[in-house]
């Protein structure tokens, strides 16, 4: 358990713990004293009385001076650090000199304690000299030592690096590389700062500052300073450096056009706008460089480009590109000048006046076209092969012969010259020219050409001349001037007015024109109206159906009808001027009308009014009765015609649709007729209209002489099965076996009673007769000994009345025993 101290008393023993210690402190010092002054006067003594005694002085090492700082040639503000070395086992006591006089103290000089080191802050060239350090014993007499001197030089002024560049290209082009050098040529051990338009460039304190591949970025104001720990020396003079893209060179087309001819030449000239010589070009078609050679001629610096003669493989597009080659620097593509290489075109001579056929005084125009502006060429002509100056003197497209002979005809053709340049055509394909010593000749037709035109219709004139070109039609109807301008002449008829004599006249070019002579003349003759007359034949009003009746339409005058036939004002696909109906119906009743036309319709005078009544029908009658089928073997056939009062007055038969020689009313069909039972039909004849009725339906007698057949057959049939049995009876009867045995086989009773059933407990006998294996036994040996014949027929045995009254009580009893069930009542 610690004690608690009252401050008071913890004070009081530490002023009393201060106390002893000072009393201790002077009672060393007055030791010390009192030993000294013994000490003195020991020696002193001592030397007074004898001085050959006397220990020799001491000798200290010979000391050692060392510059420690980096530099001993230093500008202001910088430090020296020179260290004295010596060693001794004695105390020494070291002392400084600059240029042999004792180094005094100042501001600018810093010993050790031990004045083993000494720090000299350069202020001034003051500070320049040599210094050295003396070192003696503390002990006397002792004896000094100097060291060697140390030179420090300390400079007026602070330096100024100087900056170099291993490229002094006013502009310098992306890619290129440049080296900048500084150095300060006063003392050493510099690094250098570098700096970018008053930005210090961060990482890089080298003598040398390179950029190895340059960039419109690197551009500005470049320069350096030095510096020696915190010393930094005055900037350098700085150094421009100017990065910039390489000039986009200009192309120049010499030549005044683009498009140019095939054997043309074209010039192209490169050039750069920049103060930096050395240029150099070369030349690219479709971004594909160009080789010199005798077509292609580039010239020394590849500022021109001259092809000559063109072709077309020298189409495109064509660029250059400037290079400056001691320098590694390249431009990109010049701007695009795109040349069109065509073929020099072949002239068309052309017709203006449309007709290579030319009669005498008729003018002729051609005109010679290109494919190309017409307007740079000049042009020639020729015939056949000499050149017609006369009739194209102002060398134009054109060419005109105001009014030809037959001495003009020939082969034309043409060819152009460029006007500006020296470009010539070749001849165009040649055009000949034929002028007739003739006027043609005019051939006039008309369609239709029938005798006699009526009014409605319509006639049409055709004016064909023997050579075809641009011709106008001129039309004269009885010597007068009609109006019309083709080749044809189409007149509707009015009227009787229309008719006369037509001619015609052919015309073409102007100033003055050129007219043919007059065609030979065409009469057009004109009547008012046709008759148009409706016939029948037979002329009956009344027919009947399968008569044939025909419809004549006939017009008085002229041909080249179309005939339009009509029914009740309904319009017939017919055609011709006969309408036939061979087998007339109640359908073609009605009222029947023709026309005619031929440009114009001109109806019939009359209608015919038609009637058609269905004929009658024929029928065949059997006379023969069903009782006689069996009696006779004949049929009796009654052809008659049902519904009708007219006089019959004979009749016709037909076998399988063969007429047969009868004539009655009646036919007998017998087996010698008619063994195979044929088919018949009948038609009644008369001596008045309807002259004739409608076949019968089929009938076939063999049916009836099938049924005759087949009932006796049946009959016959019936008979003889009877007779047959009663036969079989009689002859079973007769000859049945006997039977053999003595002793017949007592019958059993096989259905007893239900009464029976319970007064005794025996087996159910049809159970016993059922499973007995005399059952099992082959049928014929019962038959043969029993002597009878079983059959579904043969009825079961029938118990006693007196059985069959079995009491009624029981009747729905079932009997159990054997599994049977007695059904008896």
């Amino acid at each position: 358990m610690s004690q608690l101290r009252h401050p008071v008393s913890t004070c009081a023993t530490r002023a009393a713990q201060w106390k002893m210690w000072l009393f201790k402190v002077f009672s060393v010092i007055y030791a010390v004293a009192v030993c000294a002054s013994e000490d003195n006067d020991a020696t002193t003594y001592s030397y007074r009385e004898s001085e050959s005694t006397a220990p020799p002085p001491f000798e200290p090492p010979v000391p050692v001076l060392e510059r420690t700082s980096s530099w001993s040639d230093v500008f202001s503000s910088e430090k020296v650090v020179l260290e004295c070395k010596a060693t001794s086992s004695s105390e020494l006591i070291i002392t400084w000199k600059k240029d042999g006089s004792p180094l005094g103290s100042g501001p600018n000089l810093s010993p050790s304690p031990d004045k083993s080191v000494l720090t000299i802050t350069a202020t001034s060239t003051q500070d320049s000299g040599y210094y050295t350090c003396v070192v003696e014993g503390k002990k006397k007499p002792s004896q000094t030592k100097e060291s060697g001197p140390v030179e420090i030089t300390v400079y007026a002024s602070t330096p100024k690096p100087t900056l170099a560049r291993d490229s002094d290209f006013g502009e310098m082009f992306p890619g290129e590389s440049i080296t900048l050098t500084c150095s300060v040529d006063v003392s050493s051990g510099w690094e250098y700062l570098w700096h970018n338009d008053q930005h210090q460039i961060s990482g890089v304190n080298n003598k040398s500052y390179t950029i190895n591949s340059v960039m419109t970025q690197n551009s500005g104001q470049y320069y350096c300073q030095g510096k020696r720990d915190q010393f930094l020396t005055h900037l350098s003079e700085s150094t421009t450096l100017k990065v910039i893209d390489p000039p986009t060179p200009g192309l120049q087309l010499q030549t005044a056009w683009k498009d140019v001819f095939e054997g043309e030449a074209v010039e192209f000239r490169c050039h750069v706008v920049s103060s930096t010589p050395g240029w150099t070009f070369t030349w690219h078609r479709n971004k594909q460089q160009l080789q010199n050679n005798p077509v292609e001629i580039i010239n020394g610096d590849g500022s021109s480009l001259k092809i000559n003669p063109v072709r077309q493989t020298h189409k495109g597009s064509y660029t250059c590109k400037a290079h400056l080659t001691s320098r590694g620097v390249n431009s990109g593509f010049s701007s695009e000048v795109m040349i069109q290489v065509s073929e020099i075109p072949v002239p068309t001579l052309k017709l203006v006046t449309k007709w290579p056929d030319v009669f005498p005084t008729e003018s002729v125009n051609m005109i010679c076209e290109m494919q190309t502006d017409s307007a740079d060429w000049t042009y020639a002509f020729y015939r056949d092969v000499t050149e017609v100056q006369h009739y194209n003197s102002d060398k134009g497209r054109n060419l005109s012969i105001t009014s030809a002979s037959t001495s003009d005809g020939g082969n034309y053709s043409c060819s152009g010259k460029l006007k500006s340049r020296d470009v010539y055509s070749t001849k165009g394909s040649p055009l000949n020219l034929h002028v007739y010593a003739e006027k043609p000749t005019l051939t006039l037709t008309r369609d239709p050409e029938y005798d006699v035109m009526f009014a409605g219709e319509a006639v049409t004139f055709s004016c064909a001349i023997s050579v075809q070109s641009e011709w106008t039609y001129l039309w004269y109807k009885d010597g007068s001037k009609v109006t019309g301008s083709s080749d044809k002449l189409i007149v509707q008829i009015r009227g009787t007015a229309d008719q006369g004599s037509y001619t015609c006249k052919a015309t073409r070019g102007q100033n003055p024109a050129f007219n043919t002579d007059s065609s030979e003349a065409k009469q057009l003759k004109v009547q008012d109206a046709p008759t148009v007359t409706l016939e029948q034949n037979p002329a009956h009003n009344l027919m009947h159906s399968e008569d044939s009746v025909s419809f004549n339409c006939h017009v008085n005058v002229s041909s080249g009808w179309m005939y339009l036939w009509y029914k009740d004002g309904s319009k017939l696909d017919l055609f011709g001027s006969k309408h036939n109906i061979t087998s007339v119906a109640t359908k073609d009743s009605g009222s029947y009308n023709c026309k005619v036309k031929r440009g114009k319709v001109f109806d019939s005078d009359n209608k015919i009014k038609l009637d058609v009544e269905e004929r009658p029908k024929a029928s065949i009658v059997l006379l023969t009765g069903w009782s006689d089928v069996f009696s006779t073997d004949s049929l009796s056939l009654k052809c008659e015609v049902k519904e009708s009062t007219h006089n019959w007055m004979h009749y016709t038969w037909f076998k399988e649709g063969e007429r047969i020689d009868s004539f009655n009313v009646t036919h007998t069909v017998t087996p010698s007729n008619d063994p195979d039972q044929s088919t018949y039909t009948c038609c009644a004849h008369a001596d008045e209209r309807p002259l004739y009725s409608k076949s019968s339906d089929s009938f076939k007698t063999k049916n009836l002489l099938l049924k005759r057949r087949v009932l006796l057959s049946i009959s016959g049939c019936i008979v003889f099965g009877i007779a047959a049995v009663l036969i079989g009876c009689v002859a079973l009867r007769v000859f049945r076996k006997p039977n053999g045995r003595d002793d017949k086989m007592e019958e059993v009773n096989l259905f007893p009673t239900m009464a029976e059933l319970k007064i005794t407990d025996v087996p159910c006998p049809l159970v016993e007769y059922i499973t007995d294996a005399s059952l099992n036994a082959p049928a014929k040996e019962e038959e043969e000994e029993n002597g009878t014949v079983c059959s579904e027929t043969t009825p079961l045995p029938i118990t006693k009345q007196e059985d069959q009254a079995a009491t009624t009580d029981n009747q729905e009893t079932t009997e159990t025993n054997g599994g049977l069930s007695s059904f008896l009542k």
